[in-house]
């Protein structure tokens, strides 16, 4: 297996931005994942795939994956993990929903939500 890119060091940055400039109440947002991370009792990078996977099933819009994108980031996961996950993905959601993933991933890694 290739190995592939890191993640953009500027995604959460990006993130930040979003959250100042287009989201109501974003730190209850932020809060409420951060409660959640602690509550999981898991890793960071397994919580940020679990929170990206259900971004897929759920047919989420660009400015999540770019939320999502941020703290994986952050916890250090790579582009290759994410690839995984929609691979994984795809048997349980579908062909249309991983398309429809990764054409917003690419959209938020090229040019931001």
């Amino acid at each position: 297996m290739t190995s592939k890119p890191d993640l953009p060091s500027d995604l959460q940055a990006r993130a930040d931005e979003l959250l100042r400039s287009r989201i109501p109440d974003a730190e209850l947002l932020a809060n409420h994942s951060a409660d959640s991370f602690e509550a999981s009792g898991l890793d960071g990078d397994t919580v940020v795939l679990v929170w990206l996977a259900a971004l897929v099933a759920l047919d989420a819009p660009s400015e999540s994956y770019l939320m999502n994108l941020a703290a994986a980031s952050k916890a250090g996961v790579t582009l290759e993990r994410v690839h995984g996950v929609l691979t994984a993905l795809a048997p349980i959601v579908g062909s249309p929903r991983v398309v429809s993933a990764s054409s917003k991933l690419g959209d938020v890694l090229r040019d931001g939500a």
